[in-house]
């Protein structure tokens, strides 16, 4: 008898991870690319879609007698090309195929199974397998699911991820009983609601029935629950996650859920957003120079296989005219423009009341408020990257990176955390702050903008609930919406309150962090700004951008001072500033020569006016 042990793959330092992959609904338009790479396991019918997309599992079961059927030459087709590592198989193949018994990347049920080791194995010539990967105490709770799951512990993995998995199975009006136990198709379905494919089902198909009465219990639940409660009695090492959140595998608590773009790494991050008007193009320009450097360079070592998108969303046709600038610097730093996929620009046509920016909170009133022009062009981005996958980083032009692979660093959070909606800083300057604002998470931030939910919520709470506060207080941001429905719900109410209502199903999807600190400040000195950003730069690790308008005015001053970029010598600028020295001068080589020159103009600009005469 073997040993669990002795089953584990050759290679020690392997990633033992396996996906088996359902062939539920719930995949309908799933890139398999993604799964390059990842050893999977795939199952029964789902070969005719992979041949449309020229792609193979690492492994492959078919464990419904009636299928084999019907498909066993598909599966021997498969078999012969030779792509696919490995086969677990319903023995009724040996009887269209009796060579097989003797292939050492195939295995059979009747090997493992008792049951059907006595009535079909022997006769095979197999030899029976005492495993505790398919010891159980539920022996009629037999699925090709569920036994993929027990043959994927017995290769050795010990973590295996079930995806697509759905478990729920509508009657199909061309599914005809033949029997008590088999289904035949009588035409192929135009739509076919229990597969990622219509025509995973064809005419003259025939199947086991999915939920046979003969069982006291659904046949396909009672499985998976089989499986984990026989992995758990054994102690059989392997770690069991469901990846589809919609699976019942999670709604009835069978097994755990995990994000699959988490388990596999993926990148999160799908896009940059930077909002843009007239004003602020020469601040996107110091900024891209800053991205350019080792010290501000947003990633580090290889870069993800899936890169964001950079989006600049301008208000109007004046801020889109300085797309060709950008395209014309990003083509001279070929690095830098190798961090994105895409470069796109939207232009809104933003005017009059539907363009204004008025800081202070008071004057006219107008029917879209005093922040109306960044509250549409925020709306506007989430519109434009709705349909884009990951999330989307909102990056004003006063947002500084503080680190270099600052976004490295935002894909690994994403990467690592439960997914929120709405992820960011709560106010960390030097101002004071009204009582409507102290709670709000600054716009700068993370948004999940491809999930449906999330674009829900902006549909139907977010810009109609905003648009209604407004017409009461027009100074409203469109990021301190979450803030006023704390303001105006009534607990007290319970469930008759709808604000609060709300806000007690949804405020976990808004989270604070500490990834983009917002330290804006419209009273605080520069000494106190460079203090600041210095002990965040020391306490706090995770910091990777801070949102300033003070600290981004200065990236100029650092372009062209000639100095090292970096942040040390950012944070030396602004010190400067607060002490009143002219700018630095602009170096014209490195060298020794610049090395002098530089200390030379620091001395310089630190002396008193009457003993300057002494450098000349």
């Amino acid at each position: 008898m073997s040993t669990y042990e002795d089953r584990q793959p050759k290679n020690a330092n392997a990633d033992r991870l396996l996906v088996v992959i359902g062939n539920g609904p719930s995949l309908r338009g799933f890139d398999f690319a993604r799964l390059n790479g990842i050893d999977t396991l795939g199952m029964n019918a789902a070969y005719r879609h992979w041949d449309r997309i020229d792609w193979r599992p690492a492994h492959y079961a078919c464990l419904d007698d009636v299928l084999i059927e019907t498909h066993h030459v598909e599966i021997l087709r498969l078999v012969e090309e030779g792509r696919i590592e490995s086969f677990f198989l319903s023995g009724r193949m040996l009887e269209f195929a009796p060579d097989l018994a003797g292939r050492e990347n195939i295995r059979f049920i009747d090997a493992f199974v008792p049951h059907w080791f006595e009535v079909r194995g022997k006769a095979h010539g197999l030899s029976f397998i005492d495993s505790p990967c398919f010891n159980t105490s539920a022996p009629d709770y037999v699925t090709t699911g569920s036994y993929s799951v027990r043959y994927g512990a017995e290769l050795g993995y010990d973590r295996i991820v079930l995806l697509g998995v759905d478990l729920a199975y509508a009657v199909l009006p061309e599914a005809a009983p033949k029997g008590d136990l088999r289904l035949v198709m009588t035409g192929t379905p135009a739509t076919n609601p229990n597969y990622f494919f219509d025509d995973y089902q064809q005419l003259g198909d025939a199947f086991q029935v999915p939920n046979p009465d003969s069982h006291a219990q659904e046949l396909h639940i009672a499985a998976f629950e089989a499986v984990r409660d026989d992995f758990h009695r054994a102690q059989v090492p392997v770690r069991l996650v469901n990846a589809n959140p919609h699976s019942r595998l999670s709604s009835e608590a069978i097994l755990p859920f995990e994000d699959l773009d988490q388990i596999l790494g993926t990148p999160a991050l799908g896009a940059v957003i930077v909002p843009l008007t007239p004003v602020e193009q020469d601040q996107v320009l110091d900024n891209l120079w800053l991205w350019t450097q080792p010290a501000f360079f947003p990633f580090l070592g290889a870069l993800p296989h899936r890169r964001p998108d950079l989006v600049f969303v301008c208000n109007n046709a004046n801020a889109a005219a300085f797309e060709p600038k950008v395209h014309a610097f990003l083509a001279g730093e070929p690095r830098l423009r190798d961090c994105f996929d895409a470069i796109r620009f939207v232009t809104l046509d933003l005017a009059g009341d539907a363009d204004l920016y008025r800081r202070e909170n008071h004057g006219p009133r107008t029917s879209q408020g005093f922040r109306a022009g960044p509250n549409n062009v925020f709306f506007a981005a989430l519109d434009t990257v709705r349909t884009h996958w990951g999330h989307s980083l909102y990056m004003e032009t006063d947002c500084v990176p503080i680190r270099p692979d600052w976004l490295g660093q935002v894909n690994r959070h994403l990467q690592g955390a439960e997914p929120a909606w709405v992820t960011g800083s709560i106010y960390r300057g030097a101002d004071a702050l009204g009582p409507r604002e102290k709670r709000h998470i600054n716009g700068n931030a993370l948004y999940a903008t491809s999930d449906p939910d999330f674009q829900r919520f902006v549909d139907t709470v977010w810009r109609p609930r905003l648009a209604e506060i407004i017409a009461e207080r027009p100074e409203v941001p469109f990021d301190c919406l979450i803030e006023a429905l704390y303001e105006t719900a009534d607990a007290r109410l319970g469930d008759a309150d709808e604000g609060w209502k709300t806000l007690r199903n949804l405020s976990h999807k808004f989270r604070y962090s500490a990834l983009i600190p917002n330290i804006t400040s419209e009273d605080g000195t520069l000494h106190a700004l460079a203090n600041q950003v210095a002990d965040i730069l020391r306490e706090s690790p995770e910091s990777c951008i801070v949102h300033t308008r003070k600290l981004a005015n200065f990236t100029d001053a650092l372009r062209s001072s000639g100095s090292r970029p970096c942040m040390g010598e950012l944070l030396a600028i602004v010190r400067e500033a607060a002490d009143g020295m002219p700018p630095r001068v602009p170096a014209v080589k490195r060298g020794t020569g610049w090395t002098v020159n530089r200390v030379r103009q620091g001395l310089a600009r630190r002396l008193p006016s009457q003993l300057k005469h002494f450098m000349d």
